[in-house]
């Protein structure tokens, strides 16, 4: 099953970056934004595993059928030679910060459509 791990607040490693720097307050907020993502995949009939990933690192984050959906603000402070091994996205910091996914649902459909496409040939 493909799925989706959402970075926008990092809790291990050199860099760490929040949402609010209030870990209960970025915890809920990506909750939300979660929640409302994994709502609208069920509404489409597409079973998608949806979770907070705290402890991002690059090294670590590698697999075709995981597709990272990253605070546009961290995706910019990362290497983009590293970012290239990677399947993400990059989500803006503004719809993580109001828990609302609804302005990137078809950027992720289209990339999970991508991705299956490519596993299937």
């Amino acid at each position: 099953m493909i799925q989706i791990k959402l970075v926008g607040d990092i809790w291990s490693g050199k860099y760490q970056p929040a949402l609010t720097g209030n870990r209960i307050v970025d915890t809920a907020l990506l909750t939300q934004f979660c929640t409302k993502l994994m709502s609208w995949f069920s509404q489409q009939n597409i079973q998608v595993n949806v979770k907070i990933e705290h402890d991002f690192s690059l090294p670590n984050a590698t697999g075709n059928d995981t597709l990272y959906l990253i605070d546009s603000g961290i995706a910019n402070a990362l290497s983009e030679d590293m970012l290239s091994k990677v399947n993400f996205l990059p989500i803006k910091h503004l719809d993580l910060l109001h828990g609302d996914p609804s302005s990137s649902y078809q950027s992720i459909l289209e990339r999970l459509k991508m991705n299956l496409k490519l596993q299937q040939s």
